[in-house]
């Protein structure tokens, strides 16, 4: 049965089912919600025993004989399994189905599509539990921040925690490796400023279409080369990198032709919805100077036709998309 992340705690007290599937993109999250409900499960007189997927595959009994025993040490055993596939369904269900134990299973597994046998076994049967972890959103990360600096009676403003957010990508377990990172270097710091935080995210910089977008307008190619490779490596679509490109030049845009009509670059840029981040509001006054009506609108002219290419060549779409990025990046101003 699917369950929430709010009720895990409380279904694993009541032992409402003798076995967990947790899966998910979101390795560190899967990890963390597969602790909590082993943490929850165990007591004093609790042995935990681990197996990897492939273990149990080349042992088709030993999964069955483990939960269907008495521990010699324990009262009772929470077996955990590492990697689980659709490969080990058949011995799950012979383990499981009819059996009443004292013993708990505890499955983790990476993204499962709703095809997966697996999947539909545990959303099936009622004394299964199944919950998935998806990537953490950008306010998921933001929150995570704000409670860690709390615990540690850091003050935060929001400004930074917007700041820090936009670092840490989307993988739980990195996203609190790097806050845990940051609060250990700003513990015994009275003060502390953007620069000291940046200091602690430099080596671990997650791009997203804001960095892809500036470095365009910097004319800063090598990060700009840098941060695509990331991007298509995250499977983002070539389309999506030119649509995020127009709408920073279309910004630019707007900006440029409210000066002309005797609009200060301050009261232009406060009109503009949503706003520019602070962290980018110099650069983007830059890029406002820079770039003037008549390129930005053949920059945006550019990215439309390349777009048009990239439907038409999908095949090649990355290599179009990179080119027409990589040549906006070198205009000549």
């Amino acid at each position: 049965m699917k369950i929430k992340a709010y009720e895990l705690k409380g279904l694993v007290g009541k032992q409402t089912y003798r076995s967990y599937l947790v899966y998910g993109q979101n390795k560190g999250l899967v990890r963390e919600k597969s602790q909590v409900i082993i943490d929850t499960y165990k007591n004093e007189q609790t042995e935990v025993i681990k197996f990897e997927n492939e273990e149990l595959i080349s042992e088709p009994d030993k999964l069955s004989n483990e939960f269907n025993t008495y521990s010699l040490t324990s009262e009772k055993k929470i077996i955990h399994i590492l990697n689980t596939k659709d490969n080990l369904m058949e011995i799950i269900d012979k383990t499981i189905s009819d059996q009443d134990s004292n013993n708990l299973i505890v499955f983790e597994s990476s993204e499962l599509t709703p095809r997966s046998k697996l999947r539909k076994f545990f959303e099936k049967e009622k004394k299964l539990g199944i919950i998935a972890c998806y990537f953490d959103s950008e306010r998921d990360v933001q929150d995570l921040i704000e409670n860690a600096f709390k615990k540690e009676n850091l003050s935060i403003s929001k400004d930074l925690i917007l700041m820090i957010a936009k670092h840490l990508g989307k993988e739980r377990h990195i996203i609190k490796n790097e806050i845990e990172k940051i609060i250990l270097y700003l513990k015994d710091k009275k003060k502390f400023e953007i620069k000291d935080i940046l200091r602690c995210l430099s080596q671990n910089e997650k791009f997203g279409f804001d960095d892809l977008n500036y470095s365009i307008c910097d004319g800063n190619v090598l990060k700009l080369d840098k941060i695509i490779n990331q991007l298509y490596l995250e499977g983002i679509n070539p389309i999506a990198l030119l649509r995020s490109t127009a709408r920073h030049f279309q910004k630019i845009l707007l900006v440029n032709k409210k000066m002309e009509d005797g609009i200060s670059l301050n009261e232009s840029l406060r009109e503009l919805k949503p706003p520019i981040f602070f962290l980018y509001l110099n650069q983007f006054k830059e890029h406002v100077k820079n770039w003037k009506t008549s390129i930005c609108h053949k920059a945006i002219q550019r990215i439309m036709e390349t777009e048009e290419l990239c439907k038409v060549n999908s095949k090649i779409s990355k290599i179009i998309c990179w080119r027409t990025l990589r040549n906006l990046a070198s205009v000549k101003y």
